[in-house]
C-alpha cells in the first residue's frame, strides 16, 4: 500500500473490507497471513523491491495493494517465473493495453477512465460542442483528460479547450485561477469539466461557486472529487454539479445493500470507495483459496473464471486488458448545509472507445498511483 496524503487510512478501509468480504465467504482472519511493505509513494523502482521481498523472502502466495499499472510490465517476469498471482487495484486512471498483463496478474479498477469517456459524451449531448477542462500539471499525466476529449468528440464535438494549471499554480498555497477565468470570460464554453484530487479539488469547488460563471456555465467534476467524504467539507456552499461514478453507496441492488450492511456492521464506520475495492479482493481470494493454498495459480485463476463471485458492482470483472464495459451512472449532485442529494440522471458505457490513441498519447513520468501524493 503507497502513502497517500488525500486519503491516508484508506489502506486500512481496503484491509477492512478484505476481511468482511472473506467473513462474507465463511473465512476467518486467522486463515490469512497478511504481509505488508512500506513502498512510499509507489514508483516502479519502489515496487520492484518489494515484490522482490515478498516472493523470494516471504515466500507470499499472492502480491496485492494499489500500483501504476506503467509498473506491471516490471514485475510481471517475476510472478510469471514463479507461477505466483499479482491480485492488483487501481482507480483506473490509465487506459490499460489490449494485450493485457498476461496469466498471472488480475485487476481490480474503478475504471476512472471509462468514466471520463462517458461523462464526455454525456457533457456535449447534454449542454453543447463546445467545452473546457481545467487540470493541473499532476492530474494532467494520466488519462482522464484524454479520455473525456474522446468520449466528447465520440459525440460531435469538433472544439475543446483546456487549461493546465502549472505547479506554482496549483500547490499547497492553493489554486490561483485569476488567468484561467480570464480566458473563460473571453471565449465563454458551453460546459467546464474539473480534474482535481484531494484538497485542491474542493478549494477550485469553492472558487468556483463564488465566480461569475457558476449559474452560466455547468461544471461537471472528475468521479473523485464528487466523494462524500471529499463534499462533505464544501456542502455547505450549495453546489450543483454533474459526476460519473462507477459505484455508488445507495444503489440498490441485492448485493451492494448486503456489502454496505455487512461492512458497516463489520467495520463500524460508513462504506467508501476502498471498502468496497477491499470488499472485492476478498471475495476474490475467497474464492481462490482452495487452489492457492495447493499453490495452484493457474487452477485458482481457472475456477475463479467459472465461479466469479457476484459483488457490490455485480459479476466481478478482473480482466486486464480493458475490454469490459461496465455500466457507468451519471449523477446531479445538489448540497445544502444539511444533505449531499445526488440523482441519477443517465447511464452508458464506454462501449466503442477505440483506446490505442488515447493508450499512447498518455504516456508520462508519473509513476506512483493516482491517489499517491
Amino acid at each position: 500500500m503507497p502513502y497517500s496524503g488525500i486519503y491516508p487510512f484508506y489502506a486500512q478501509h481496503v484491509m477492512a473490507g478484505i476481511f468482511c468480504g472473506a467473513n462474507q465467504m465463511k473465512f476467518k482472519q486467522h486463515d490469512f497471513s497478511f504481509v505488508p511493505v512500506y513502498v512510499g509513494q509507489g514508483g516502479t523502482k519502489t515496487i520492484i523491491e518489494a515484490v522482490q521481498k515478498l516472493l523470494f523472502f516471504e515466500g507470499v502466495d499472492v502480491i496485492t495493494g494499489m500500483i501504476n499499472t506503467v509498473s506491471i510490465p516490471e514485475i510481471r517476469p517475476m510472478l510469471d517465473t514463479h507461477q505466483k498471482l499479482g491480485l492488483f487495484f487501481d482507480m483506473g486512471e490509465r487506459v490499460l493495453p489490449v494485450e493485457g498483463y498476461g496469466p498471472n496478474i488480475r485487476l481490480i479498477s474503478m475504471n476512472f477512465w471509462q468514466a471520463q469517456y462517458v461523462l464526455g459524451q454525456f457533457a456535449v449531448k447534454e449542454f453543447g460542442p463546445d467545452g473546457h477542462v481545467i487540470v493541473p500539471v499532476y492530474e494532467g499525466g494520466f488519462s482522464l483528460s484524454t479520455s473525456f476529449f474522446e468520449g466528447a468528440a465520440a459525440a460531435g464535438s469538433e472544439r475543446m479547450f483546456s487549461t493546465t494549471l502549472k505547479q506554482d499554480a496549483a500547490s499547497s498555497n492553493g489554486l490561483l485561477l485569476d488567468g484561467f477565468f480570464n480566458a473563460l470570460e473571453k471565449d465563454t464554453p458551453n460546459f467546464l469539466h474539473a480534474i482535481f484530487t484531494g484538497k485542491l479539488g474542493n478549494e477550485f469547488l469553492t472558487q468556483w461557486r463564488n465566480s461569475k460563471f457558476y449559474d452560466t456555465v455547468p461544471l461537471l467534476v472528475v468521479e473523485n472529487m464528487a466523494y462524500e467524504d471529499m463534499l462533505e467539507d464544501v456542502k455547505h456552499l450549495g453546489l450543483k454539479i454533474y459526476a460519473p461514478a462507477g459505484w455508488n453507496r445507495k444503489t440498490e441492488s441485492v448485493h451492494n445493500k448486503k456489502f454496505v450492511q455487512d461492512f458497516e456492521n463489520f467495520g463500524k464506520q460508513q462504506a467508501n470507495i476502498f471498502g468496497m475495492i477491499g470488499y472485492e479482493i476478498g471475495l476474490t481470494l475467497s474464492t481462490m483459496m482452495p487452489y492457492l493454498t495447493k499453490g495452484d495459480t493457474q487452477a485458482a485463476l481457472q475456477y475463479l473464471a467459472g465461479q466469479a463471485p457476484l459483488g457490490p458492482r455485480g459479476k466481478l470483472s478482473l480482466n486486464t486488458n480493458g475490454q469490459d464495459r461496465p455500466t457507468i451512472d451519471i449523477a446531479k449532485i445538489i448540497t445544502n448545509n444539511h444533505n449531499i442529494n445526488q440523482t441519477i440522471i443517465a447511464q452508458s458505457s464506454a462501449v466503442g472507445f477505440d483506446t490505442t490513441n488515447t493508450y499512447q498519447q498518455t504516456v508520462s513520468g508519473w509513476q506512483n498511483p493516482y491517489f499517491s501524493v
